[in-house]
């Protein structure tokens, strides 16, 4: 079974090891990104960041990438969701932009 191997929240947590609320931020578009058709019935965002990243755990940043939905229950059948990748890329992008809010 996955484990969950990075803390989303560990640029936002304070002194006493609560997080500062989660600010919404877009992820930039890469060549690299990958596409896929959405169906209601089948899909969910843990088992698309398991097909792409090897991990359910990273459903956060497809969520992320495709910013006019809040959750995925607001996605509808065929829309095309955008699963940004590589993971190292993504990651690194998700930090990048964390850090500049944060240091606002």
């Amino acid at each position: 079974m996955p484990k969950q191997d990075y803390d989303k929240y560990s640029l936002l947590r304070q002194e006493n090891g609560l997080p500062n609320m989660m600010p919404f931020i877009k992820l930039p578009i890469n060549p690299t990104d990958k596409y896929e058709r959405w169906n209601s019935e089948f899909s969910r965002l843990d088992k698309l960041s398991q097909k792409y990243y090897g991990n359910p755990f990273y459903d956060f940043l497809i969520l992320l990438a495709n910013s006019k939905y809040v959750s995925e229950f607001d996605i509808v059948d065929n829309d095309l969701i955008r699963i940004p990748f590589p993971l190292s890329k993504v990651r690194q992008d998700y930090e990048t932009i964390m850090e500049t809010i944060i240091n606002q």
